[in-house]
């Protein structure tokens, strides 16, 4: 532009000078000069206009495509809040809006699928090797300003959805294994805390992760021992020996992890992430088990077991009724009293002399099971009968019976069982003890059991056993899953698959008339969830709930099922426990009547609890379920200035957490009467978001001696499609590309 005004001066000087030349034109020439001037000064305006409308252009086109890769952005955050439950719904898809920013609006903005979700192996970031659920989508949004300037952005991107039970070990807080029987666990351990490992004999096949620090040492004291096993990438056991103490600089610590382990142990050095659960920002991991709530957001519902359940239990402690109120008639006695050998089984209704009684042979598979049934009535042979390919059969009881006895012979393998009923002829009418009331609310139009099946499938006991962790008596809700496999009978109208427990209490027991404290002879109320009868599931389940649960024998472990247990702590009793012998007998609770006060346990109980009470001989068990639960941590790291611990063992009693070894916890003497150690088999998955609110009694050897671990992370989780019902994921969404719409 300067140039060509400069050409046209220098012409117009050249026309005056001729002009002059001529004279007598002078006014003529004055009178050009200024007409050109005003060309050259107009077309100079015209000039800079028009660089001030590009550069306006170019600003309203720039703040149109930011506006519109800000809606972008906006979409697949709410595409990561959406993949909570694990799967992208049209309905979700379709709910995703744009932002709101002053001066635009969306007047074209949708997300749309870009074929099927697939599964996929993790390959990169702290999640490899994992597999996650993942839908590719295109993200279309179109941002006009108030002028009419218009711009567009396609964004494509990876919806992933990763399942928690994915990982072997999951802990939010401090990991710690210091385990003393041989423990080898297969699947990837990640903790958001830090990792403390000591042992004579643990193995870890498969990655360790942590975005903070690896100790090789025991938190509750200074004790390291030197049997730590990693496997690098060629499966070759390498044993620990540095930690980010003995190599506290990053690059110093990838540098031996990465020399010695393939850099399979992984810490802050590595900037691994911490992996944070679906929950929305601010809300503690525990609502993951907590009750439903009426101030529960949209995103809370959507993770919280309770909210999710299709089967809704609530065990009311404050609307104290009868038990014939609750349970309609429907009596109890259905657990035998005493049973031998490892053949196990249940009645399927109450035994009682005269009756027509159903019983079911538990922990085979029924498809298959051949055996010999004998029944004796007072010692005496009555029946006897073949089993061809099932596990269930009827007995008549005889009126006059006092003891029961059925003994079950395998054929072939000669495996064999008794099970015992005593006193059937004194068989109190127990129809007017105190029982909490029982409501069961199921979703979807699903069909609730009447009072009878109610109390089959849900039977409560007051102090039911004794927990020497916890020092309680706990007063238990069972879930007798042969019961409610019997009930549900293969019909979809009545299959449970999640089920949450919810127990409602008193402020305390000072309320509860006499005849109800003397239910509760340590003088408090431990509501607790158990389940029972559990070796054969009838589909895939998850039981959930916030307070203890429990698990007598073992669990899903014929014709496994996807499954999973969630609750405030975890607990396995072996095969062959028995209430009878974990509880005061029948004349303590006699002796207590009238004696059971608030903050007065009775002193019979206290004797019993002190003096008589002693650990039991396990059984073999088999656990195949995720399990998700609080954990009780050492309280801090000894090497912490302001840890109360000295560095020695003195706080060992009643410091140590427990550690991963005792998640799920355990209460008897695993051992056979030989003194062999006896095995817990386990496959599932360890998960830990939290500390346990409710069991809180501290890890020491007195109450339990601890199993064999045949442990190992079940690899069907890796599969998304066979995860336990209600399953929390970790939504992450990755932009793989992005481009102008036009």
């Amino acid at each position: 532009m300067r140039s060509r005004i400069v050409l046209e001066s220098i012409r117009l000087f050249k026309c005056v000078k001729r002009l002059r030349d001529k004279g007598g034109l002078a006014l003529v020439a004055t009178l050009l000069v200024l007409a050109m001037m005003g060309v050259i000064v107009a077309s100079a305006v015209r000039a800079v206009m028009s660089s001030t409308r590009a550069a306006g252009l170019e600003y309203h086109e720039a703040r149109a495509f930011y506006a519109a890769e800000a809606g972008g952005e906006a979409a697949l955050a709410q595409l990561k809040i959406a993949l909570q439950d694990g799967y992208l719904s049209d309905e979700e898809l379709a709910d995703i809006t744009p932002p709101t920013l002053e001066d635009f609006s969306y007047d074209s903005f949708s997300i749309e699928r870009q074929g099927e979700a697939i599964v996929e192996q993790i390959t990169d970031g702290p999640y490899t090797g994992l597999y996650a659920l993942t839908q590719n989508v295109d993200v279309f949004s179109l941002a006009e300003d108030r002028n009419g300037t218009v711009s567009g952005v396609i964004l494509r991107a990876k919806a992933q959805a990763i399942p928690i039970f994915q990982f072997g070990v999951f802990f939010e807080e401090d990991l710690e294994a210091t385990n003393g029987p041989p423990m080898e666990f297969i699947g990837r351990v990640h903790s958001n805390g830090n990792i403390f490992l000591s042992s004579n004999n643990a193995w870890y096949r498969e990655m360790i992760t942590t975005p903070n620090k690896v100790f090789h040492d025991r938190k509750d004291f200074h004790n390291v021992f030197n049997g730590v096993f990693i496997n690098d990438a060629g499966g070759n056991e390498v044993m620990l020996d540095f930690d980010s103490r003995t190599h506290a600089g990053p690059e110093a610590f990838k540098a031996q992890s990465c020399t010695q382990l393939d850099c399979r142990l992984q810490t802050d050095a590595f900037d691994v992430d911490s992996l944070k659960l679906p929950l929305p920002e601010g809300v503690p991991p525990y609502e993951l088990v907590r009750v439903r709530e009426a101030d529960d957001g949209d995103s809370e519902q959507e993770v919280k077991f309770a909210w999710n359940a299709d089967t809704y239990v609530t065990v009311d402690f404050t609307n104290m009724r009868t038990k014939g109120e609750v349970c309609g008639g429907g009596g109890s006695n259905y657990e035998p009293d005493a049973t031998t050998g490892s053949l196990q089984m249940t009645a399927l209704d109450p035994v009682l002399p005269g009756e027509t009684v159903r019983f079911q042979i538990l922990a085979v598979d029924c498809d298959g099971f051949d055996g010999d049934v004998t029944v004796y009535s007072d010692g005496s042979a009555i029946v006897n009968t073949s089993l061809d390919d099932i596990c269930t059969f009827v007995i008549t009881i005889p009126s006059l019976t006092d003891e029961l006895a059925i003994q079950v012979v395998e054929d072939g393998g000669g495996v064999s069982g008794t099970a015992y009923w005593y006193g059937l002829q004194s068989l109190a009418d127990d129809s007017n003890a105190p029982y909490p009331d029982i409501a069961v609310e199921r979703s979807g139009g699903r069909e609730v059991p009447g009072p009878d099946d109610l109390c089959r499938i849900f039977p409560f006991q007051w102090s039911s056993f004794y927990d020497g962790r916890e020092r309680e008596l706990k007063d238990v809700m069972n879930i007798d899953v042969a019961q409610l496999a019997a009930w549900v009978g293969g019909s979809g109208a009545r299959m449970v698959e999640l089920a949450y427990v919810e127990f409602i209490g008193p402020a305390d027991i000072g309320s509860y008339p006499s005849g109800t404290r003397d239910m509760m002879i340590d003088a408090t109320l431990d509501p607790a969830v158990r389940l029972i009868n559990a070796t054969t599931l009838p589909n895939r389940m998850t039981v959930a709930g916030e307070w203890p649960i429990y698990v007598r024998g073992d669990y899903n472990r014929i014709n496994k099922q996807p499954a999973a247990v969630v609750g405030d702590g975890i607990t396995i009793l072996s095969s062959v426990w028995l209430d009878s012998q974990n509880r005061p007998d029948a004349t303590v609770f006699n002796g207590c009547i009238g004696l059971v006060g608030l903050g007065n346990p009775c002193p019979g109980y206290e004797n019993w609890r002190d003096f008589i009470w002693s650990r039991r001989n396990s059984g073999e068990t088999t656990v195949n379920a995720a399990v998700l639960a609080g954990h009780w941590p050492t309280p801090c790291d000894h090497e912490e200035a302001s840890c109360a611990a000295d560095g020695t063992n003195a706080f060992y009693q009643d410091w140590y957490g427990g550690g991963i070894e005792n998640f799920p916890r355990f209460l008897e003497r695993w051992r056979d009467a030989g003194g062999n150690p006896v095995v817990f088999h386990y496959l599932g998955a360890l998960i830990s978001p939290f500390t346990s609110q409710k069991t809180t009694g501290t890890w020491n050897g007195t109450y339990y001696v601890p199993p064999q671990r045949d442990w190992a992370f079940d690899t069907d989780f890796r599969d998304p499609r066979l995860l336990p019902p209600g399953t929390p994921n970790v939504g992450n969404v990755i932009r793989t590309a992005m481009r102008e719409a036009f």
